[in-house]
């Protein structure tokens, strides 16, 4: 049974969710409701009350989301969900695109790591992350996701905490939402990618980076070092240039700390963003 059968049925169908935490209907299908627009919105509090304590979601990723929930567009990251308040618990969570009633896959689900697995789409519904089995409050559930290459993306989950003392009752669910936006240096509008082409090597990078383009046309050009933060660290290259192909050898700045960065190459107020990594 799919999530808005169970909110039309509820009345007459059991759930089982007893000390594993697992969510199911009585005929043994997931649940899957996270609290999204396409749920209804419906969410584990249906079926869970009572809890007097309040359970605090701790949701992260590696490499981190950049200030304001921002990610780099193909980046794949590892995303890992824990609680604290409450011995135990479970969860559902969805990253997705809206439209209308309809609700896809935003970016793309890659490997459930630990204490967690993966529901596969369904017609309106995106892919659903859940735990395999009552999680301790001492651990995480950590799965990998790619973000998408363009376009927004939505993190909505259902947090339930439990006691573990076999009922319904005693426990404290809770639900939320997480806007998720792609990293933009300067906001301004992106080049086409039939126009110019940013390539640059080594990556990873430690000290020098070697880059190559090619513009169409001739332009002002310059190339920029930003964080995921979208903060300028160095401004690498600042001309006017000829059409034709480019080659330009940067030093990238000392002490800088390892991690992901966005080259930005911007041409006549244009720009193409790509990543790099510095080891």
């Amino acid at each position: 049974m799919k999530k808005k059968h169970l909110l039309t049925l509820i009345g007459a169908i059991s759930l089982l969710s007893i000390s594993s935490f697992t969510l199911v209907n009585s005929n043994g299908t997931e649940v899957d409701l996270t609290g999204s627009p396409v749920d209804g919105p419906g969410t584990c509090t249906y079926c869970h009350s009572g809890g007097a304590a309040t359970v605090t979601p701790i949701i992260s990723a590696s490499p981190a989301f950049g200030t304001g929930n921002t990610f780099v567009p193909g980046t794949t990251y590892t995303i890992s969900v824990g609680e604290t308040g409450y011995p135990d618990f479970g969860f559902d969570l969805e990253i997705c695109n809206i439209s209308g009633r309809v609700c896809t896959d935003g970016g793309t689900f890659v490997t459930p790591l630990t204490n967690c697995q993966f529901h596969a789409p369904a017609v309106r519904f995106p892919t659903n992350v859940t735990h395999t089995a009552r999680i301790p409050a001492s651990s995480t559930a950590t799965f990998q996701w790619t973000a998408p290459t363009s376009g927004n993306a939505y993190m909505y989950y259902c947090m339930n905490g439990v006691n573990g003392d076999g009922t319904n009752g005693g426990d404290r669910p809770m639900h939320d939402s997480i806007h998720l936006t792609p990293v933009s240096a300067t906001g301004i509008s992106q080049l086409s990618e039939e126009s110019e082409q940013l390539n640059f090597f080594p990556n990873p990078a430690n000290e020098t980076l070697h880059l190559s383009y090619s513009l169409y046309r001739p332009g002002f050009v310059s190339i920029q070092l930003y964080n995921l933060e979208g903060k300028l660290i160095s401004s690498l290259f600042s001309q006017a240039i000829e059409a034709g192909d480019q080659n330009y050898t940067a030093k990238l700045p000392s002490g800088l700390s390892k991690g992901i960065y966005m080259v930005s190459l911007t041409v006549d107020n244009k720009q193409l963003i790509k990543k790099l990594v510095v080891k």
